[in-house]
């Protein structure tokens, strides 16, 4: 297990340097230019002259890579061009408010799909199954932010049960909408992979030998069959985690909270480069950094798994 997580680590560095080098080269390719965001329309072109001087955008763009290289070696992420503030206290600042969106919208998903798939694999071709699967088939199919809109319509102004947008105090009843409407289509996908892993475990015949020995039907279904199940649905579920721990963007932009995907949009509108970069990079680190943790998390759930070769 250490060689493998020692390999995997050095696996980061080309991962993270092609990241860093893709995002920096295409951001700068978009038209427009930075300095003539900050200097305003009735900005003189001498004046946007001297902002270029200023932020080294008159300079090649090989120089400008291997500066902002050298910074990252450093630890530097640059300072935002908007707000004037570091990249990394910005991203300490806003990251927070998407972990607390990600990590509620993650609780419902595997309570609810997890359960779902349970009761559908239980009860094939049931009534309960077919429900289930239709309205997963729904889930799947609803983009988040019309289902966020939907959900704003009648929870909120009609029913006036939950308010519509907003961060407030930060209270629960500020989070169940955003969190519902990020986490239905991981409801969905993981009801789905739930009932199909399921399926497939619960004719195998080391289920009949657990019968045979007097284990009770509770024993069987959690502790033999969906322990030999769960390994798509972790996977499943470590995939969604990181996209939502990385910027739930529309999300985040229809129920207007103050996360780094929302912020991300502005800083892409205002050409902000620093704060761009430094943001996918952050962006794959947690992708990166949760892909590790379900690899990891193979070999205890299953035993048979190894990675000492």
């Amino acid at each position: 297990m250490t060689t493998y997580l020692f390999q995997r680590l050095l696996w980061m560095i080309p991962v993270l340097l092609g990241v860093v080098t893709i995002t920096f080269f295409l951001s700068r390719l978009a038209p427009g230019c930075p300095a003539d965001a900050m200097a305003g329309q009735r900005a003189s072109e001498e004046q946007r002259q001297l902002i270029r001087e200023r932020y080294g955008f008159d300079q090649p763009l090989h120089v400008q890579y291997g500066k902002y290289l050298w910074n990252l070696l450093r630890g530097d992420l640059g300072i935002s061009y908007d707000s004037h503030r570091p990249v990394a206290e910005i991203i300490a600042e806003k990251f927070p408010y998407t972990a607390k969106l990600a990590v509620s919208a993650m609780i419902v998903a595997v309570l609810l799909g997890v359960s779902a798939g349970l009761i559908s694999a239980l009860t094939p071709n049931g009534w309960a199954d077919r429900t289930a699967m239709v309205f997963s088939l729904l889930g799947i199919s609803t983009p988040v932010f019309w289902l966020g809109l939907l959900l704003m319509y009648f929870v909120s102004m009609r029913l006036q049960w939950l308010p519509p947008s907003g961060y407030g105090d930060g209270g629960l009843q500020y989070l169940i909408l955003p969190a519902v409407a990020l986490g239905t289509q991981s409801i969905a996908f993981l009801a789905r992979m739930t009932r199909a892993s399921m399926l497939e475990v619960l004719n195998e015949e080391y289920l009949r030998t657990a019968r045979a020995k007097g284990a009770g039907p509770v024993r069987v279904i959690v502790k033999h069959a969906f322990a030999n199940a769960v390994i798509p649905v972790v996977t499943i579920i470590g995939l969604d985690f990181a996209s939502y721990l990385s910027g739930s963007v529309l999300t985040e932009k229809v129920f207007s909270w103050p996360g780094l995907g929302r912020h991300m949009v502005i800083a892409i509108s205002q050409r902000d480069y620093p704060l761009i970069n430094g943001t996918v990079l952050f962006f794959c680190l947690i992708f990166i950094g949760i892909n590790l943790i379900v690899d990891i998390l193979y070999a205890y759930l299953d035993p048979r798994i190894r990675y000492d070769s």
